[in-house]
């Protein structure tokens, strides 16, 4: 079955997804960008965020899920999160993709993508905690750059490939409605936001409800290996 996933995450308060180094700008911690210098969400956090939601939910709908640490033999077990995500021994059957920062209408990204107001950022002042006194550490005022607040983050391919059931879709579905947090520092009120999706099976969207039914199916038998 051939699947596709529009997806927007919308930023409720400024988000920080950290770059390597803080070249070009002011901050003490930089925010990584694409090659226009947009603010971006990149495919490999994606793919992260959606295998903890996704190994979280079935969990607690019963299902036998190894943790990181269960072991080779355990990590290798045939389950729906190794079959969408992969494993080190599999190849993921799933592209994820870079969904970039959109300021304007979501179906000009391209036309937009060279304006400079589509690069803005913030710069924020924070303060190192000493862990064992539980105050400001002396000396290491810091300045973090965020994008800012209600910016979206697009791509209409953000997840494309291939998956053997319509439970895998609804997985991913589940998955990336239930992950409310994205970037770092999120205990300092950074990265909080919303996503919207499309999903489409064999060129088909699906509705909400029927993704919905087939995660019920899903609990009502048990799960399975895959």
């Amino acid at each position: 079955m051939k699947l596709q996933i529009s997806m927007t995450i919308t930023s409720h308060s400024a988000l920080s997804v950290g770059a390597g180094g803080s070249s070009g700008t002011l901050a003490d911690k930089s925010i990584v960008r694409d090659g226009w210098g947009r603010p971006l969400i990149p495919g490999s956090q994606l793919k992260g965020k959606l295998r903890w939601a996704a190994e979280q939910l079935l969990r607690g709908m019963g299902e036998d899920i190894p943790t990181p640490f269960a072991g080779a033999a355990r990590e290798e077990l045939a389950t729906a999160v190794r079959a969408l995500f992969g494993s080190p021994q599999q190849r993921s059957p799933l592209h994820f993709a870079d969904l970039p920062g959109v300021v304007g209408p979501l179906d000009q990204i391209a036309a937009l993508r060279d304006q400079a107001e589509q690069r803005r950022s913030q710069i924020r002042p924070s303060v190192t905690i000493n862990r064992h006194r539980g105050t400001a550490a002396d000396q290491l005022l810091t300045f973090q750059e965020v994008a800012p607040e209600y910016l979206r983050f697009h791509n209409e391919r953000a997840i494309i490939g291939q998956i053997v059931s319509m439970e895998h879709a609804a997985l991913l579905w589940a998955a990336a409605r239930l992950t409310t947090r994205w970037g770092g520092a999120s205990s300092r009120g950074l990265g909080w936001a919303s996503t919207a999706l499309v999903v489409q099976v064999d060129e088909q969207r699906c509705a909400d409800d029927a993704l919905l039914a087939a995660l019920r199916t899903r609990l009502e038998r048990g799960g399975d290996s895959s």
